[in-house]
């Protein structure tokens, strides 16, 4: 599995912010989270120079895809896609049909829903079905939006709804793919890490 199919990584091999972001991606390289959210702050001082480095490392990337969605408050929110991944997630039935339930169309299309989905993160209201397409658990996604019987049980990256197990399986994937990119960054340089994953 590869990170990117050419060339594009090359002239930030050294980059802290993209070894950091590699290791926060880790789960949506891996495959086993669609997609992620990120945000950088109209405040910071960096901002610009990490959204170079992000076009700079990700432009030619296969691997993932990226959309930059500005926030009226001068920040950038960023969402990483895994678009293999994410089909896998919205072409389950069940995932599928709440979409539908809430107002997507009833012909699937994962890049119509996407832009759906971004729309939606462009309008005032946030879209907490997003959780759907960061790969939490259905249920957890249906508790947290106030829809069927799920009691809530704690708080890992999102709350968590219903049946613990599930949760945590998922949560435990995410975090362990975290970990083995996080090894592969500590011995390989970029340009190396991508001939290894």
């Amino acid at each position: 599995m590869s990170i990117c199919n050419r060339n594009c990584c090359e002239n930030k091999i050294n980059s802290s912010y993209i070894k950091w972001l590699i290791e926060v991606l880790g789960p949506v390289i891996l495959g086993s989270k669609p997609a992620e959210i990120l945000n950088l702050s109209s405040k910071d001082m960096n901002k610009e120079s990490k959204l170079n480095d992000i076009k700079s490392f990700f432009s030619n990337c296969s691997k993932l895809s990226y959309k930059i969605i500005n926030i009226p408050d001068g920040g950038i929110r960023l969402v990483f896609i895994n678009k293999d991944a994410l089909s896998i997630t919205l072409n389950n039935k069940k995932c599928l049909n709440f979409l539908k339930f809430i107002g997507y169309p009833s012909n699937y299309d994962l890049d119509e829903y996407l832009n759906i989905l971004i729309d939606k993160l462009n309008s005032d209201n946030f879209p907490h079905e997003i959780g759907i397409f960061l790969g939490y658990p259905l249920k957890d996604v249906v508790g947290f939006m106030g829809y069927g019987k799920y009691k809530f049980c704690k708080t890992r990256y999102w709350k968590v709804y219903g049946d613990e197990s599930v949760s945590d399986a998922v949560y435990n994937k995410f975090i362990s793919d975290r970990a083995k990119i996080k090894v592969l960054l500590e011995n390989n340089s970029l340009s190396e890490l991508r001939k290894v994953i």
